[in-house]
């Protein structure tokens, strides 16, 4: 039963490693496996059998999730595109209370925290703002280069900020 919800988790790992804005990382910590999935990978050799245990379910989840969703969420951007972008806004929004919880496990909040976050937010607004004035796509066929920079660097500035 384990190794399933294992893949299940994988699952959603992998669909969210498809997503410009939502970080696989996030899926690790919304499960809580972030910090076991870390060490069982930088200690692989130490453990080899426990971190197979640990990590082949995950794995398989992954690859099937980047498969199984990359169809599904490519035609959901196209056809539905405020309806989807909405849910993996809100899939964002809800995953902060989460992620400052986890943060101020580690250590005591800092305004640096916050700074970054408003400026991470800040981008993710103006990136949506400029996808509607600039008519940037979404799609595969007729994609724009400028927005898939733009949806990189909002992630990266949303992982730093929440890590820091």
């Amino acid at each position: 039963m384990k190794f399933i919800f294992d893949c299940l988790k994988g699952i959603a790992i992998g669909s969210g490693a498809i997503l410009p804005g939502i970080s696989s990382g996030v899926f690790c910590v919304i499960f809580g496996i972030y910090e076991k999935l870390l060490d069982s990978i930088l200690n692989f050799t130490k453990d080899i059998k426990k971190n197979l245990k640990f990590l082949i379910p995950i794995l398989i989840g992954t690859v099937l999730g980047f498969f199984i969703f990359g169809k599904i969420l490519n035609y959901c951007l196209v056809e539905f595109p405020l309806q989807t972008k909405s849910i993996f806004i809100g899939f964002i929004l809800g995953s902060i209370p989460m992620l400052v919880k986890e943060v101020n496990k580690k250590e005591k909040f800092k305004l640096s925290n916050l700074i970054f976050f408003f400026f991470s937010l800040a981008i993710g607004i103006a990136s949506i703002f400029f996808e509607n004035v600039f008519g940037f796509s979404i799609t595969m066929e007729n994609y724009n280069i400028l927005y898939l920079v733009l949806c990189r660097i909002f992630d990266v500035l949303w992982n730093y900020c929440s890590w820091c």
